[in-house]
């Protein structure tokens, strides 16, 4: 009986409050490397540049959150990101290019949703090309990531 409690607990945790996936790729380098391990808590808010777990397309993906609901997001044709006309904070700068798709800037993110990047902003699967993310399908911020080779 005792097993059986601490099985459904233990799957109540993983399937409403943490989520855990391996990492694959480089989009979200140098923070987070092809391989790590990421967990999530569901019950954290979320907030402008948390990085973060989303869904889109049926994958799951990690970005970061770059702006929220009625904040304008630029990017000038010689990579400056502005976020209502200031450029955010960034541990490291990073050269933002615009990708050919149907986001034009400057872009107002509606309301109920977010705008993330890439950290590895050469990497273009992220807002930029298919628009701002609800927030529905944020899965929350990163609790943790764990490096599980090529430390």
């Amino acid at each position: 009986m005792k097993i059986a409690l601490y099985v459904l607990v233990v799957v109540g945790i993983f399937s409403f409050v943490l989520d855990i996936q391996i990492h694959y790729g480089n989009n979200m380098y140098p923070a987070i490397k092809d391989g790590d391990l990421v967990v999530t808590n569901r019950l954290a808010p979320i907030s402008v540049e948390s990085a973060v777990i989303y869904k889109h397309g049926g994958k799951k993906r990690v970005g970061r959150i770059i702006a929220k609901a009625g904040q304008t997001v630029t990017i000038t044709g010689k990579g400056k990101l502005l976020v209502d006309n200031v450029q955010p904070a960034e541990e490291v700068f990073y050269k933002t290019a615009k990708a050919d798709s149907s986001v034009k800037y400057p872009y107002k993110v509606p309301k109920g949703y977010v705008f993330i990047l890439n950290d590895y902003r050469e990497d273009m699967n992220d807002s930029r090309t298919y628009g701002a993310i609800k927030v529905s399908d944020v899965h929350g911020p990163l609790l943790i990531s764990m490096r599980r080779r090529g430390f």
